[in-house]
Parts: C-alpha cells; sequence; structure tokens
C-alpha cells in the first residue's frame, strides 16, 4: 500500500526532486543571445553558459545583449561555488543588456544573481507576456 501513497503523493512519499535544467542559447543577429532555461539551474550548466559567452566576447564579439527566458524555472541547485563572480570581473563590462522574462516570484533573485546595479550593463526583468517589450528593450 505504501507504493500506492507514495504513487499519489500520499503521506509518507517524498517531494520530487526539481528536474535538472535544459538550457538551450541560441544566437539572433550580430551580438544577441537567447537563453531559455527550465527546471532547477545547475552549477554546471550556469559554467558552460559562461564558456559559450566568454568564447564569443574572445572572438570579438562586443556589446552582447542577453535575452533569457525562464519557462518551467525552478530556481538554482545545491552544490557548486555560487558566489564565483570570475566570468561577471573579466567579462561583465562586454555585455551591454539583459532581459530576464519570467515569472514574478523569480524577479528578485534574478536580478540579484545578474548582479543588477552592481555592473555597466543594464539589466531589467519582464513577465512571460512582456517577451515582445524585452526583445524591444534589447534591440534599443
Amino acid at each position: 500500500m505504501k507504493w500506492l501513497q507514495s504513487l499519489l503523493g500520499g503521506r509518507g512519499s517524498k517531494p520530487a526532486p526539481a528536474p535538472a535544467a535544459v538550457a538551450t542559447m541560441k544566437k539572433e543577429g550580430a551580438n544577441v543571445y537567447v537563453l531559455r532555461i527550465s527546471g532547477r539551474l545547475s552549477k554546471a550548466t550556469t559554467d558552460r553558459i559562461q564558456a559559450v559567452a566568454a568564447q564569443e566576447i574572445e572572438r570579438g564579439t562586443k556589446d552582447l545583449k542577453v535575452l533569457v527566458i525562464l519557462s518551467g524555472f525552478e530556481g538554482w541547485g545545491p552544490g557548486g561555488d555560487w558566489g564565483d563572480i570570475d566570468f561577471f570581473m573579466r567579462y561583465g563590462d562586454d555585455i551591454a543588456r539583459i532581459a530576464a522574462v519570467g515569472e514574478a516570484r523569480w524577479k528578485d533573485p534574478m536580478m540579484i544573481f545578474f548582479l543588477a546595479g552592481r555592473r555597466r550593463s543594464e539589466v531589467r526583468f519582464f513577465l512571460p507576456d512582456q517577451e515582445p517589450q524585452a526583445r524591444a528593450w534589447l534591440a534599443s
């Protein structure tokens, strides 16, 4: 009977772990990148995203504009050095703007994550129905 309770989410069952993040990055235009993130973001995934951005910057791409779309985002995973700001210190000035699109509950955590107010680049947060405005802001 415990297996049935567990299956149905009854007493004694543990909550299912949040799914691992799925992150895709696509270049749209000369210096605009769209990053889509769902699930729970791991430090390893973040490091891979930053490595791709670093390669683009080192190839000569300047004033990057990044659109981050959070769809089914479940926050940040445990472990890893989330206080590591090496990427920010080395490449932060090469990123002109960051627009994040997601549920309202992620606004403050995302602004902190992107070090809004602590970097040269502008960072703004938009709700899911405001993606067109986010894209227009990036393009301006």
